[in-house]
C-alpha cells in the first residue's frame, strides 16, 4: 500500500467512528414532557401539540400561538441527544421581542404573562446539532 492509500484508509475508519446523530422523535417528546412536570405542579395546563419535527443545525421553525391577556404561558423545547444547542424566541403580535432563551444546551423554555389578546410568534432555532436532531415543543397555559 502506498502512503496515500494508507492515509485514506485511516480517514475512512475515523469517519465510521463519528456519531452521525440519528434523530429520535420519541426521545425529544419524552424530554419535553419531563421538562413540563414542574409547570404542571404550578397549575399549568400543558397541551400536546403538532409542533415537532426533525431538522439540522441552523434551522428555525415558526409557530403562531393564540394568547389571552392576563394568562401565563410557557413554551418548552425538548430535543434528542443529536441536538447540541436549541434556542427559543417569543415575539408579540407587532413583532416586538417578548423574551428568549439562548442559553447553550439542548433544552430551552420561556414563561411570560400576556399583556394583550392576540397571537405570539414562537421561533424554535436549532442552533447546533450532530446530523439531524428531533425536537418537540410543548405549550402550557395557566389562568382563566
Amino acid at each position: 500500500m502506498t502512503r496515500i492509500s494508507c492515509a485514506l484508509c485511516l480517514v475512512a475508519v475515523g469517519l465510521l467512528g463519528i456519531d452521525s446523530g440519528f434523530a429520535d422523535p420519541a426521545e425529544a417528546e419524552d424530554t419535553a414532557y419531563r421538562m413540563a412536570r414542574k409547570y404542571v405542579e404550578k397549575a399549568f395546563a400543558m397541551a400536546p401539540t403538532d409542533h415537532s419535527g426533525v431538522c439540522g443545525g441552523g434551522t428555525a421553525i415558526e409557530f403562531l400561538i393564540p394568547v389571552n391577556k392576563g394568562l401565563d404561558y410557557v413554551f418548552l423545547v425538548g430535543t434528542d441527544l443529536a441536538a447540541r444547542d436549541v434556542d427559543i424566541y417569543v415575539y408579540d403580535d407587532v413583532g416586538g421581542l417578548i423574551l428568549d432563551d439562548r442559553r447553550p444546551g439542548r433544552l430551552a423554555g420561556v414563561q411570560f404573562r400576556s399583556s394583550y389578546n392576540g397571537t405570539t410568534k414562537v421561533y424554535m432555532h436549532m442552533a447546533s446539532s450532530i446530523g439531524l436532531a428531533s425536537w418537540y415543543v410543548l405549550v402550557g397555559r395557566r389562568g382563566s
